[in-house]
């Protein structure tokens, strides 16, 4: 059996021993200003997720599979998906317990591209500032986006919250009914280039072992 890309939560993702998470953004913008101290920002490209990753101490064993898994993905060339350790689910039910399987929507879409509106919560489900959700659309290629919540907002007695400022802006080609993840949303990623290291070895035990990841849209 060969390995598939990207490699899924249970395959990566779910088995490193993460100590500790940077989860943030790379902008891509040009800046440019003047001698009164005027600044100019113009956005050249949506902005990409970035993670840097620093793992826990580990058996050598456990450590070098860890290792090899990443030095499989051939640089940046495979994907693999990986969530934010800090926002598996939504604040407010942070088992993901109230929100169980339910199916979730897009119900609208602002039309600044800066704003969304969902449907199929449980009534008053609460959605907080910073939590993230998952959502692909399309075919050859599918599409996928990591969007994060900019504002609090409650679903009402029909399930469908107010529309709510995201980030960064919502995608090209993604429409209103496409189905979103907020239990463990995921992110795909690529290795940036020569940023794996694999630890240092003492003995039966390696430390220091870590990459910083960021997004393949």
């Amino acid at each position: 059996m060969t390995l598939s890309f990207p490699y899924s939560l249970p395959t990566f993702a779910d088995r490193l021993p993460i100590s500790s998470v940077e989860w943030g953004i790379k902008r891509r913008d040009s800046l440019s200003g003047q001698g009164s101290g005027r600044i100019w920002q113009t956005e050249m490209a949506d902005p990409l997720w970035r993670a840097v990753v620093e793992l826990d101490r580990r058996s050598s064993a456990e450590m070098k599979q860890y290792a090899a898994l990443i030095r499989a993905l051939r640089g940046a060339q495979e994907a693999f998906w990986l969530f934010d350790p800090l926002s598996p689910y939504p604040a407010t039910d942070p088992r993901g317990t109230i929100l169980g399987s339910r199916l979730i929507q897009i119900n609208t879409i602002g039309t600044d591209r800066r704003s969304m509106s969902f449907k199929g919560f449980p009534a008053g489900y609460v959605l907080t500032i910073a939590d993230k959700f998952q959502v692909s659309w399309g075919s050859n290629p599918v599409q996928y986006a990591f969007l994060e919540i900019s504002e609090r907002g409650v679903a009402g007695s029909n399930g469908v919250t107010p529309a709510l400022s995201i980030f960064p802006n919502v995608p090209d080609g993604l429409a209103v009914n496409a189905t979103t993840i907020f239990a463990r949303p995921a992110c795909r990623m690529v290795i940036m280039p020569d940023s794996h290291m694999p630890g240092r070895a003492r003995r039966h035990l390696t430390e220091g072992a870590g990459f910083t990841a960021i997004e393949k849209p």
